[in-house]
């Protein structure tokens, strides 16, 4: 997390285009993403039984933008199975992420991690 957290931007804007849960919209800043929304993500998980970055692939990918669907998996810290498949737009300035759009299997996600988690307000909701 020290490494991705020295990756952003400090005026970063992380989508999440799902429709209802507990992280959907748009949050911008980095430290609104490192103090809030990270946190929330991690204690969800037994980090003891859990991989982020299992596999990925690039997909596609210039000098501004990277597209990449990664997989992590292991258990959440509900004991649930999360076996989690990623499609990650990354758009960079001054080589840092300045924008990441983040699409998942958000149904796995509320029966794995979500249950009881209060909602997170958006700053906004998802457009492109």
């Amino acid at each position: 997390m020290d490494l991705y957290s020295s990756l952003i931007h400090e005026n970063i804007e992380l989508s999440l285009p799902i429709r209802k849960g507990v992280l959907t919209g748009t949050y911008f800043g980095k430290t609104r993403l490192v103090e809030e929304i990270f946190p929330l993500v991690v204690s969800c998980l037994d980090l003891d039984n859990f991989t982020f970055c299992k596999r990925f692939k690039i997909m596609s990918s210039n000098e501004h933008c990277v597209a990449a669907i990664c997989e992590a998996g292991g258990l959440a810290s509900s004991g649930e199975p999360y076996d989690q498949i990623y499609a990650h737009f990354f758009k960079f300035e001054d080589e840092k992420i300045i924008k990441l759009i983040e699409f998942q299997d958000s149904s796995l996600a509320d029966r794995s991690l979500w249950r009881g988690v209060a909602y997170l307000e958006p700053d906004s909701q998802f457009s492109f």
